[in-house]
This record gives C-alpha cells, sequence and structure tokens, in this order.
C-alpha cells in the first residue's frame, strides 16, 4: 500500500511522542499486550475462517468477547444476542466470510459490512480487519482519532467523522502506513498498522488533547449509538431506529421492566438539522405509546433552546415528558461511564 508523504513538522511530532512510547515498549505492561495481539490475530486468521461457514452462538460470543471495542460492554454475551437477534446468524456467516477475503479491497470489504451488519459499528469492523490483515488495515476508534488531532495529522483524514467512507478508510491505512515507516526507522521493526495502534493509543493517552466531535459539530450516528452504549451500560435493554408507533421510528429505546410498573421506555431524537416541527410530530407520536415514560430530545445548546421554544404550544402532557440533553453531556456521560468500565473490566468484575 502507498504511503502518505508527512511534512517534516509531523514526522517531528511522531518523533516526540515516541520518546513516551519508547517507555511503554520496555514495561511488562507491553510484553502482556503483545501476547493478547497474537492472540487476537491468531483468532481472525485461523479459528474464524475455520469456523465461519457453520458459525454458531457460542462462536458469535467468542467474536464479540475477542473485540477491544467491546470491552466497556459487561455483559458481551447480551451484545453478542443482539446481533445475532439484529441480523440472523445465516447473514452473520455470510458477511464474516466476506469480510474474511483477502482478494478484495479492505476499504470495499469495510463499507460493505458497516452498511449490512447491525450492532458492530465502525471501531469494530475496522479492528477486525486489522486482525485479519495487520500490514494494510489500520484501527478507526475514538482513541486513534484523538492520536491524529494531536500529532496534526488530522488534514488527510478528518478525525471529527465516526463512519468513514471506502475511500477515507483507504486514505487513513495509507496515513497510518506512513506512520509504520516512521516507527520502522525509530526502531521497531515489527511495526505493522496494529502495533501503529498501539503507539496511537499511548499517544491519547498521554497527552491532553480534545476529544473528536465538538458538540458544534458533532456527527449524529455517533451521538445515536453512544446514547444506545450508556443505556446498556446502565442496565437498560437498548436499541436504534425503532419503531415505537404507528408512523414514529425514533433513534434511540432504552427500556426495562420495573416492578409493578410493568415497562418501562424512554426516547431518544438526535436533532441536529432540518425541521423541528417533524422532530417534535415524531416524539409526540413516540408518546402516544403507554409505556414510554419521558421522550428526550438530544442535540447542540442553540438547537435546544429552539426545540423548547417551538414546544411551548404544545399539550401540557407532553411538554412534561420531553426532555432536553445537550450532546456535551451525552459525550461526558459516555466518556466517564466507558472509563468506569474500563476499571470494573480490568477488575475482572464484569466478565459474566
Amino acid at each position: 500500500m502507498n504511503a502518505i508523504s508527512l511534512t517534516h513538522e509531523q514526522k517531528r511530532a511522531i518523533e516526540t511522542h515516541l520518546q513516551i512510547f519508547r517507555r511503554y515498549a520496555a514495561s511488562e505492561r507491553f510484553r502482556e499486550d503483545q501476547g493478547d495481539r497474537l492472540s487476537r490475530v491468531s483468532y481472525f486468521q485461523e479459528k474464524l475462517p475455520e469456523r465461519v461457514a457453520e458459525l454458531s452462538e457460542a462462536d458469535v460470543n467468542e467474536l464479540v468477547a475477542m473485540l477491544w471495542a467491546s470491552e466497556i460492554w459487561g455483559n458481551k454475551q447480551y451484545l453478542a444476542q443482539k446481533i445475532i437477534t439484529d441480523n440472523g446468524i445465516e447473514k452473520l456467516r455470510h458477511e464474516l466470510g466476506l469480510l474474511l477475503n483477502t482478494s478484495v479491497p479492505p476499504e470495499t470489504r469495510y463499507e460493505r459490512f458497516v452498511k449490512e451488519i447491525k450492532g458492530l459499528g465502525p471501531a469494530s469492523v475496522t479492528e477486525m480487519l486489522c486482525y485479519i490483515q495487520p500490514e494494510t488495515c489500520g484501527i478507526w476508534n475514538r482513541k486513534a482519532r484523538q492520536a491524529l488531532k494531536i500529532l496534526g495529522l488530522g488534514n488527510y483524514v478528518n478525525p471529527d467523522k465516526y463512519q468513514l467512507s471506502a475511500s477515507e478508510y483507504k486514505t487513513f491505512n495509507q496515513l497510518l502506513c506512513s506512520i509504520s515507516e516512521e516507527l520502522k526507522v525509530a526502531g521497531f521493526r515489527e511495526a505493522d498498522l496494529l502495533f501503529v495502534d498501539f503507539f496511537l493509543y499511548e499517544v491519547s493517552q498521554t497527552t491532553p488533547g480534545p476529544e473528536p466531535g465538538p458538540p458544534e459539530g458533532f456527527d449524529h450516528d455517533e451521538i445515536r449509538d453512544l446514547i444506545q452504549d450508556i443505556g446498556v451500560m446502565l442496565g437498560f435493554d437498548a436499541d436504534t431506529e425503532v419503531p415505537v408507533a404507528h408512523g414514529a421510528r425514533v433513534d434511540v429505546v432504552w427500556r426495562a421492566r420495573i416492578g409493578n410498573l410493568g415497562m418501562v421506555t424512554y426516547v431518544f431524537e438526535v436533532h441536529k438539522s432540518g425541521s423541528i416541527d417533524s422532530l417534535l410530530l415524531n416524539l409526540q407520536k413516540a408518546k402516544s405509546s403507554p409505556t414510554v415514560q419521558k421522550v428526550i430530545a438530544v442535540s447542540d445548546e442553540g438547537q435546544l433552546e429552539k426545540i423548547k421554544s417551538e414546544s411551548e404550544g404544545l399539550p401540557e402532557e407532553f411538554r412534561r415528558a420531553l426532555e432536553f440533553w445537550p450532546v456535551e453531556e451525552v459525550q461526558r456521560v459516555g466518556e466517564n461511564l466507558r472509563s468506569t468500565m474500563e476499571i470494573i473490566n480490568r477488575l475482572g468484575l464484569g466478565t459474566f
């Protein structure tokens, strides 16, 4: 794969952060991480290809458990079962078989899988591709995106994007090849793109920097999926793109069965642009369902003020059920819950 020519300043930024990375590379944690890396590569290159044609529910459980992207999920079996329910085991077998087909360009396989399979987002899909072909495929996740900003590499691929197109993923991989070359020059001869991901993770951890996706430029699908993740981490049965009433499909639903109350449902609509009247009408339709207790509009502060103003003339019963959640708060809650789950999982308390 052709690498991208980095500027002198970008090379210097990589060299500066290599000083910190060398300390990690000399640690016991690094050796443990490399062993973990080899086990994941072995699974996706050897074990999964042998099983994919007869993929079972147990295999899906194992696949999900192998992904770093699923670390925040304490109950990974719930996630695996949800993926099976949403897609069907036959479709999973077919699409995973195509994802494993290294004769097709990675960016083509990435784009198809993200489009066809629900429940495994860009971070999970690129992680699988990285294990399948670590020499040519990188991982597009929050930490990598933050590291690109810190290193001044955001001019090649927009680090605020949640989901890349096929051409953008190709460019991202070319960029990682350039970083790989710099790491090899610095003495890390084994620096494939999975190794580069370790480097980017350390950059994101050790250097203060802005989180991807400022509230004024948030990605609708990223916030939608984050709200789903927050719901699951809080113990709700959460899903996206759900029909909750006749003519009403909403972005996210949290459901829980609570004692004598029966089923309790919370509905979320993420609003970035478009008609506020349509948003409010959709939430009103959702509230007509007897199990829906709250409907929540999610957007930046400016849009939320407009939504509040437009809702003033609506029936009082609906307005009592309507809440407003700023995107910035959603991001902060998600980050705090992720940090909490990382600690719980590291203690071995979240695996069941």
